[in-house]
């Protein structure tokens, strides 16, 4: 995979996250501390949401299930 051409999107994203996070939550300071693994929890959710899609095309157009484009 090259990291590299993914380096916008992740920026972006991490961006939006960041800016979600700090509308979102209240009293950042007195979790400074454990801030990280709730962040960290959150990625792995996209993570796991974006393997479970990029899997399920894959698999689609192995079985020939893919659908031609009109």
């Amino acid at each position: 995979m090259k990291k590299e051409a993914y380096e916008g999107l992740v920026a972006e994203m991490s961006k939006q996250l960041a800016e979600k996070i700090l509308l979102e939550e209240g009293d950042l300071t007195a979790r400074a501390k454990t801030i990280d693994a709730d962040i960290a929890m959150l990625v792995r959710d996209v993570g796991l949401r974006t393997s479970q899609i990029v899997l399920q095309k894959t698999c689609d157009e192995i079985a020939g299930k893919k659908k031609p484009k009109a």
